[in-house]
């Protein structure tokens, strides 16, 4: 990172009074005139890059302990899915029978196409991932993942499930307030009941190691082992090592969806290739 760059940050830092711990963090490195100027600022640079070194080296109430993908060698999620669902519409106000396809368009109050959901499928995802959001922690999940194990799935590595049991699961959604059209107009769907199976599902997730080192110093700030969930959206999975300490922290990791988008409308430039020479 150039000092450009840098200089921009920490005027952007001075202008935040509500930021407590004035940093820049870096996935590559900074120049020296780069360092010199946030020095100038009072404000911190960090470098995150993977952490290879055994953690002994780095983290002392570690002795002895070796490289981090040796430590940790693997982690599992088990995650409760729906199976050969089908779901049942409750709208007042719309036809005595209908269905919706994955492309069915859906709309806000005003008319206009519906902002979180623009379509059934987008809804039904969501409502499938809701659902079991709320059931994993109930009867009779709770029994089945105590009870019966998860083991291997004939014909498929990706994943080891449970034995699938039917259930039945009515969502209110009058909050998302998501309408059809029909002839007569916009309907509010009430509710959506889902019939099909669960499963518990565990899925081996690969472990990615990062270290968070202090500029120019070198001095070690934190370790990290991340890991993707794998569920739809998009949590993640860490464990934060201190330098100073044995103890360590477990996190669940979620973008909002402000986060997200500000991570799409990121646009990195791609360096001008030179110009060709002539024969």
């Amino acid at each position: 990172m150039d000092v450009a760059t840098v200089e921009q940050l920490c005027i952007k830092l001075r202008d935040m009074p509500t930021v407590t711990h004035r940093a820049i963090v870096s996935a590559s490195s900074f120049t020296d005139g780069a360092i010199a100027k946030a020095a100038a600022h009072d404000v911190q640079l960090f470098v995150l890059k993977p952490w290879t070194q055994p953690i002994a080296d780095q983290f002392p109430e570690f002795k002895g302990v070796g490289r981090p993908d040796e430590f940790l060698r693997r982690f599992d999620s088990n995650l409760l899915y729906w199976l050969d669902w089908r779901p049942s519409i409750f709208a007042p106000g719309g036809p005595p029978s209908f269905g919706c396809e994955d492309s069915t368009p859906l709309f806000a109050s005003d008319g206009h196409a519906h902002k979180e959901f623009p379509n059934w499928a987008k809804f039904m995802d969501a409502l499938l991932y809701r659902s079991t959001q709320i059931l994993f922690g109930l009867e009779p999940a709770q029994t089945i993942t105590r009870t019966f194990p998860a083991e291997p799935v004939a014909g498929n590595d990706e994943f080891e499930a449970s034995p699938a049991w039917p259930h039945t699961h009515t969502l209110g959604v009058v909050q998302d307030q998501v309408f059809l059209k029909f002839d007569t107009g916009l309907v509010l769907i009430d509710s959506v009941t889902i019939s099909g199976r669960l499963q518990w599902q565990r899925r081996k997730r690969p472990l990615e190691f990062h270290i968070l080192e202090q500029v120019p110093t070198g001095e070690v700030f934190a370790g990290a082992a991340l890991a993707d969930w794998g569920s739809p959206d998009s949590k993640m999975f860490a464990i934060i090592f201190s330098p100073d300490s044995r103890t360590t922290g477990i996190h669940t990791i979620q973008l909002q969806e402000r986060h997200k988008n500000a991570i799409r409308q990121l646009k990195i430039p791609l360096p001008t290739p030179p110009p060709e020479r002539k024969p």
